[in-house]
């Protein structure tokens, strides 16, 4: 059985071979797709100055965790400037290992190790992350459990964990970190071997716990940081989204979570979380569509952008642009899936995918 990464537009389909969920186990994730994987730092970002810092930090400041560490406290002031600082030291110093990854052998993942050799998977990024940050002086802990990363499925079930990331104390609330997503993506490549591309993503930094949890449940309940549990079995029905998707506005996180203690069948369209910053003011939240039942989308941004909807017969229709608004309103005649697709410096990229029937 296929699955397909994130770059759902139907000019970037990506087809990754199925691995059953119960032979993957602790070493084996990588980030989910290279729709995050092409995600970078924009130049509104709060933090240009410290990733800076950190992406120019001199060899002779590398050699140990402390000296690491040391070069960090030199320039960040807050916990918070210190956890940036360790995520973007990590995902621009660490590779995914992709060899050991497709062998099967691992190698040595302890923190002393991976900086040494600059590679690991997903343990060892954990692991190193957090000896890094707690010698900064800020409280940092490695988080297994389970994640829906490379080689998921919707509707997939977990009999083992099969992945490490992080958690770190900002101003006295836990906040989920995962630098091996961070750092890039996966795909499978023409021989059907894993192959990671590297490229920073932001969306794994800082990332409220009730957003994480749609993606990465943690083996013990307490360090999912939420107020109520969620199960195993839970987590598997909650639908896949990316922290960035909570910040299009079309479904909350609290919704979502709710509704999983009722067992009520999720009906969500598909959502993928792409770099452009925009608003879904108006969209239906529902995958199944009416055939020739009018809908109306309307997404709000304050970046010069360009909308599209791709129907089942791959016609491309543009949104209107109203000021600060793309607006489009649709009938949809045949059966089949329609995408709403934003265009972006690498390509075209899926946002919405729906259904008619």
């Amino acid at each position: 059985m296929d699955s397909c990464i994130s770059v759902t537009n139907p000019h970037f389909f990506i087809l990754l071979k199925k691995t059953p969920m119960k032979v993957l186990i602790l070493l084996l994730l990588i980030a989910p797709s290279l729709v995050n994987a092409a995600q970078s730092q924009t130049v509104r970002s709060p933090f240009n100055v410290i990733d800076a810092y950190m992406r120019n930090c001199p060899a002779a400041s590398e050699r140990s965790i402390a000296d690491i560490a040391y070069y960090i406290n030199r320039s960040a002031r807050t916990d918070l400037e210190k956890a940036r600082a360790v995520y973007v030291w990590m995902t621009d110093n660490i590779s995914y290992n992709d060899a050991g990854y497709n062998s099967g052998n691992y190698g040595d993942n302890s923190a002393e190790n991976v900086l040494k050799t600059r590679v690991a998977v997903c343990a060892g990024f954990a692991d190193l992350f957090t000896a890094i940050a707690v010698k900064t002086g800020i409280e940092a802990v490695t988080i297994t459990g389970y994640a829906k990363g490379y080689s998921y499925s919707e509707g997939d079930s977990f009999d083992d964990s099969n992945h490490a990331w992080n958690a770190v104390k900002i101003d006295g609330a836990w906040k989920i970190y995962d630098a091996t997503w961070g750092q890039g993506g996966g795909s499978e490549d023409s021989r059907g071997r894993m192959k990671s591309t590297k490229k920073f993503d932001e969306q794994w930094f800082n990332v409220d716990p009730k957003h994480s949890v749609f993606t990465h449940l943690a083996e013990i309940p307490y360090e999912n940081f939420l107020p109520q549990n969620i199960s195993l079995a839970e987590f598997e029905r909650l639908p896949d989204l990316q922290p960035k998707v909570f910040q299009y506005g079309l479904v909350t996180a609290e919704e979502l979570l709710a509704q999983v203690k009722t067992k009520k069948v999720f009906n969500l369209p598909k959502i993928h979380a792409v770099s452009p910053i925009f608003q879904i003011v108006n969209a239906p939240k529902t995958r199944i569509l009416k055939q020739k039942a009018r809908i109306t989308f309307e997404i709000k941004s304050n970046e010069d952008l360009h909308f599209h909807l791709v129907n089942e017969l791959d016609e491309w229709i543009p949104f209107e642009k109203k000021e600060n608004a793309y607006v489009l309103n649709f009938i949809p005649y045949n059966f089949g899936e329609i995408h709403i697709n934003v265009e972006t410096l690498e390509g075209h990229y899926a946002v919405l995918v729906y259904e008619v029937r």
